[in-house]
């Protein structure tokens, strides 16, 4: 797999302009710029009933910890296609979230394409952390951060300014994808510009909870979610605002260790070098499985190194200093450009517990404990993770506990831990360069762009596309629209209308050219 990867990748250095035959080029779709310019006539003239409608959704609270509010957007999301004369239904797969299945043929048409994005969102965290409540839909003159100004929806003047944003929990991550492709479909219509396919639409309710029950639902609606190419909305566009296309993703896997002392908390002047300090040994575990550059040192976490043509790609595929200027990072952490340090396995401390919370106190707890991700490239299934990690303490000295151990279990062994992985988790997974579908997507968005678009190997963040590919062998494209700084999956989660018209334009374009291969 590893080998198949970076071929892949070798393979995708080929679309730079300098390389000849070029993988990608920009396709024979005559019908892309009238397909634009109909999207950008229609959102003109009816964006404020755009925006109305994603500002419903928005308002529909969707962590996908609660099932009657993932259910509540599922109806919504329905009676949104069904408008579009979209055949629609809600998926039930037993207990698990609802997610939406929806059907649009087109006459004539021989390819089907399948739209997907999640509507469920990430928990909101401390209210406090947000300036508006992240339900409650609030519309800025600018970025937050740059002391953008709240404009009343009822003072709100249309068509927006391009610099405007929405704020809202899924304002980026997907609720404007859902909304801008159905936007895209309106527009089509409007200009009596047919689909280039018949369109399906999986709508997902449990992403952010990791999709654990996403391999069960492909199995249970297997012949509805048949379709000749997926076509993923998730992501953000390049930093520079360039439009982009990626073709691979990085898998995921999580996992929790709690390190144990003594039985109970102790005096730190009594027990200081007597006692055990969970805390300290915690930081010399994470010490040990992560060097200061981010390279993993678990054995058996490596990767592969990628070529020189690879390395190339990752480079010129990604905007490296808007990726580090937009959030205030100095440097990379692994002191290689962003695209070169995706391409890379990455271990992250996602939380570190120890000594509660409020004042110091000088004491040496029980425990002390840290949750992590590793973000897997191809090559590294979530399997082959996890039995490295648990080597890995075992290598520490660590005896592995299943629960709180005993007082003559912590009397019996010098280091206890618990390992504790989470369900949820898929591998990576790379897009099919040679498929013609692929080639074609890539293709429409060269030609819709002038070749602005950026073809980047593998996306940093993780989706669950690897359960796709496994259960229906479906190849994929992903085609995000939203603006790069959009606080995906933080407080203050926002869509730029700039962005946000330009995507309407782009699935416009692939809906009418896209499946023509």
């Amino acid at each position: 797999m590893r080998a198949l990867y970076f071929a892949i990748i070798v393979a995708l250095a080929a679309c730079q302009p300098t390389a000849a035959p070029d993988p990608f080029p920009a396709a024979d779709a005559p019908r892309a710029a009238d397909a634009m310019e109909a999207a950008r006539t229609h959102v003109a003239a009816n964006e404020q009933a755009i925006v109305d409608e994603l500002r419903a959704l928005l308002a529909l609270p969707n962590v996908a910890s609660n099932p009657a509010d993932i259910r509540a957007n599922a109806a919504a999301l329905v009676a949104m296609l069904e408008r579009r004369g979209v055949e629609a239904r809600i998926l039930e797969t037993g207990e698990a979230p609802v997610s939406v299945f929806g059907q649009l043929d087109t006459p004539g048409a021989t390819r089907t394409l399948l739209f997907y994005a999640h509507f469920d969102g990430q928990p909101v965290g401390p209210p406090e952390q947000w300036a508006t409540p992240p339900f409650t839909p609030t519309l800025r003159n600018g970025r937050l951060e740059d002391g953008g100004q709240i404009v009343p929806w009822n003072a709100a003047t249309y068509p927006l300014p391009d610099e405007a944003r929405i704020y809202a929990r899924s304002a980026s991550d997907d609720k404007s994808p859902i909304v801008a492709v159905l936007a895209a479909i309106d527009a089509l219509r409007a200009a009596n510009i047919p689909l280039s396919a018949n369109l399906k639409f999986f709508l997902e309710g449990e992403e952010e909870a990791g999709s654990p029950n996403l391999a069960r639902t492909l199995e249970t609606h297997r012949e509805a979610l048949a379709a000749d190419l997926w076509i993923f909305g998730d992501g953000p566009i390049d930093p520079r605002g360039l439009p982009r296309v990626v073709l691979g993703v990085r898998g995921v896997a999580s996992f929790r260790i709690t390190v144990y002392g003594a039985a109970g908390g102790l005096h730190s002047g009594h027990y200081g070098n007597v006692a055990p300090n969970p805390g300290a040994r915690l930081a010399h575990l994470i010490a040990s499985m992560r060097a200061p550059d981010g390279t993993i040192l678990v054995e058996g976490m490596d990767a592969e190194a990628p070529s020189q043509a690879a390395l190339a790609l990752a480079r010129e595929g990604f905007d490296s200093e808007g990726m580090l200027a937009g959030p205030a990072i100095h440097a990379t952490e692994s002191g290689l450009s962003y695209g070169e340090s995706i391409l890379r396995p990455s271990l992250n401390v996602t939380q570190l517990n120890y000594g509660g919370a409020g004042a110091q106190r000088n004491a040496i707890d029980a425990e002390a404990s840290a949750g992590f991700d590793i973000r897997l490239t191809p090559g590294l299934t979530p399997d082959e993770a996890r039995a490295a990690v648990e080597r890995h303490l075992r290598a520490q000295g660590y005896e592995l506990v299943d629960a709180a151990p005993a007082p003559d279990q912590r009397r019996a062994h010098a280091r206890l831990a618990r390992l504790e992985w989470d369900e949820l988790g898929y591998a990576s997974a790379v897009a099919p360069l040679d498929h013609p579908g692929v080639r074609r997507v890539v293709g429409v968005l060269r030609a819709a762009t002038n070749d602005e678009v950026r073809v980047a190997p593998i996306l940093g963040g993780s989706l669950p596309i690897a359960p796709i590919g496994e259960v229906l062998g479906a190849p994929f494209v992903i085609a995000p629209i939203v603006n790069a700084d959009n606080n995906q999956h933080a407080p203050n989660e926002n869509v730029r209308m700039r962005e946000f018209r330009r995507g309407v334009e782009l699935y416009a374009a692939l809906l009418a050219e896209g499946g023509a291969w």
